[in-house]
């Protein structure tokens, strides 16, 4: 009778050390950061630096036109881009202190009778023009130089936290283009990058 106890306590025991391997197995799973699959959308380059007067923000998208977005730009739908920035100033065991949030659109247009796309961003007063789609890729999908707060909205000798990232605008497609572009590919964004940085 001994025997058959320890038996049913054996396969108990490893019943239990089994489930335990797998949870932490399965916790360890969730906590590893995410790898990016080949032609996701991700930001390259993000840089920092600063005029005499302001915060400057550099940064470039790749692999951010899908062939179904870029169908619906030759069908004349506008393609948005908007970048998510966020500077925060660390504060030790007290909350960041938020110095920004706001966001810098770039939107790409196809005129079909002229074969021209026209990229309109909010850091410049002036439209650019293109028969080229490369050269309005590369337009839309670079900050150079935006400025992001005065140098005086900064205090000295601190270490600051600039996040970025890109959302492709959400629109409502007419009924006739649904079949051409799956919401799934007008749903693209990029994590959260960021760069640290002492003022």
């Amino acid at each position: 009778m001994k025997l058959f106890i320890d038996n049913d306590l054996a396969g108990l025991l490893r019943r239990v050390i089994f489930i335990a391997l797998v949870s932490l197995c399965s916790l360890a799973a969730l906590a590893a950061p995410r790898a990016k699959a080949a032609g996701e959308a991700v930001l390259r380059d993000l840089v920092v630096t600063n005029s005499s007067r302001d915060l400057l923000l550099y940064l470039r998208v790749e692999n951010a036109f899908k062939t179904e977005l870029l169908t619906g730009v030759q069908n004349g739908l506008p393609l948005t881009f908007s970048f998510q920035i966020k500077l925060n100033m660390e504060r030790g065991t007290w909350f960041n202190k938020e110095i920004y949030s706001g966001t810098v659109k770039h939107t790409l247009l196809y005129d079909n009778l002229k074969k021209q796309y026209t990229v309109i961003t909010a850091e410049k007063s002036a439209a650019f023009i293109t028969t080229k789609l490369s050269e309005a890729e590369r337009v839309m999908a670079q900050l150079n130089g935006v400025k992001i707060v005065p140098l005086s909205a900064l205090e000295p000798d601190r270490h600051y936290i600039l996040k970025a990232r890109v959302v492709v605008e959400k629109k409502s497609l007419p009924f006739n283009f649904s079949y051409l572009i799956p919401f799934s590919f007008w749903n693209l964004e990029t994590d959260w990058y960021s760069v640290e940085f002492r003022y």
